[in-house]
């Protein structure tokens, strides 16, 4: 069992991290509503994919970041430019008034591509698994050694991957096909990345 908990700290962590509305999540329910499940399913994978990485560098250089605690802040700075201009181009889109659903076809043809590179985008990944492993590693429960970083971060991976999944059939049981609906996520995702924008200049200030 003391095997498994790395996988289990990163499973749940990950989970229970990402199931507040986020920009991830519900674009997750906007390419499931507009595109189909597989579609939604393949930003999942794109996502998990870099949360992989995202989890291991937060992990590996937990000491190092311990350290130099300026090197979150520079990551914090450049996450209020990127979710000040995600908030922006949502917001622009929720405002056009032509037809949303078909315009997303024709940008986002690949969503396996597409979940790669919004999750790149996700400042707060790394910080957030940072924070994680720190507390872990000082009550004692995870010890940073190579075998239970590998299975804390493939935990993260696979519990990012599930939320995503359950997010993408969540969009059947609440039957929202419409364009209206489809058109409303685009304003939520305005508001959603506008606070996270503020929320990380608040903590830079």
């Amino acid at each position: 069992m003391a095997l498994l908990l790395p996988f289990i700290f990163g499973f749940s962590t990950s989970f229970l991290g990402m199931i507040a509305p986020s920009m991830l999540n519900m674009t997750t329910v906007k390419i499931s509503i507009e595109r189909g499940k597989v579609d939604a399913v393949k930003f999942a994978l794109g996502v998990s994919i870099i949360v992989l990485a995202q989890a291991y560098i937060a992990v590996f250089f937990t000491k190092f970041l311990n350290e130099n605690p300026y090197f979150i802040q520079i990551l914090q700075k450049i996450a209020v430019v990127v979710f000040i201009l995600l908030s922006i181009y949502f917001y622009r889109n929720y405002k056009k008034e032509t037809n949303n659903t078909s315009e997303f076809k024709q940008k986002c043809k690949d969503t396996f591509v597409t979940g790669l590179f919004l999750s790149v985008l996700n400042m707060f990944a790394i910080p957030f698994y940072y924070g994680i492993t720190t507390l872990l590693d000082n009550f004692g429960w995870l010890e940073l050694s190579q075998n239970n970083i590998f299975l804390f971060v493939i935990g993260s991976a696979i519990g990012t991957f599930m939320l995503l999944y359950s997010y993408s059939n969540f969009t059947k049981l609440i039957q929202v096909k419409s364009k209206k609906t489809s058109n409303k996520l685009n304003l939520i995702l305005s508001i959603l990345t506008g606070i996270l924008a503020l929320f990380n200049l608040i903590k830079i200030i």
